[in-house]
């Protein structure tokens, strides 16, 4: 077993996608052994048994045949979120229209504004 120090110029956070997650796990599974796995792929051995857990967990979940539950106060802010995206959308919209009217010249007057309609 060879020790190999790395600079802070070549430390860099890895990224997997869950397919190359669930590969490396097999290749871990297969090989019996996580650390020339975890070498091999440049990410810490605790790493590969926090993949573990969260693949466990996530198939426990999904053969029970539950889904994970959403907490209902996010399922509240997000409704609340979304009225007042929609909210200000139209608060948009509406000060655009004034300030073109601004710009175009607001009628001075009663006659004025009875010639318009």
């Amino acid at each position: 077993m060879s020790v190999e120090l790395i600079t802070e110029n070549q430390k860099r956070k890895r990224k997997f996608n869950p397919r190359k997650k669930l590969e490396i796990l097999k290749e871990w599974e297969r090989s019996g052994n996580g650390i020339q796995v975890a070498e091999k792929y440049q990410i810490h051995s605790a790493t590969l048994y926090r993949w573990k857990k969260a693949l466990e967990q996530g198939a426990d979940i999904i053969l029970k045949g539950r889904r994970p539950r959403i907490d209902p106060q996010i399922k509240s802010l997000e409704k609340e979120n979304q009225s007042l995206k929609e909210a200000l959308a139209f608060q948009s919209q509406e000060l655009m229209l004034l300030k073109k009217e601004a710009i175009s010249g607001f009628p001075k007057s009663q006659n004025d504004l009875d010639s318009v309609r």
